[in-house]
């Protein structure tokens, strides 16, 4: 999944802006639980990314360190599916969907 994501990044495809979705621990009336978040990229690296949650509209909101392979969806989609739509990795089996004649 890293050497996908790499490839996406090479590209300009995985830049800063992109939205990424990945599980964030927060805290809950004291106790720490894991939740899905929507992330904006701010900062990129070799093997991590720095972002910000998206929807998360308090002032004490902190970036966040994101390792690339926590990352579970780039823009909305899967990085497979992402790196197959631009021709980066071989084409998963979201698009190998038969056609039926009627």
């Amino acid at each position: 999944m890293i050497e996908v994501i790499l490839k996406l990044k090479e590209k300009n495809i995985f830049k800063i802006g992109t939205m990424v979705e990945t599980i964030i621990d927060k805290h809950h009336m004291g106790t720490p639980i894991q939740v899905r978040a929507a992330m904006r990229i701010k900062e990129l690296h070799n093997d991590y990314c720095i972002a910000d949650e998206e929807f998360d509209y308090t002032a004490e909101v902190p970036y966040r360190k994101i390792m690339y392979y926590d990352i579970i969806t780039i823009d909305g989609m899967r990085p497979q599916d992402l790196a197959a739509v631009y021709n980066l990795g071989p084409k998963t089996s979201r698009f190998k969907k038969e056609k039926r004649h009627k």
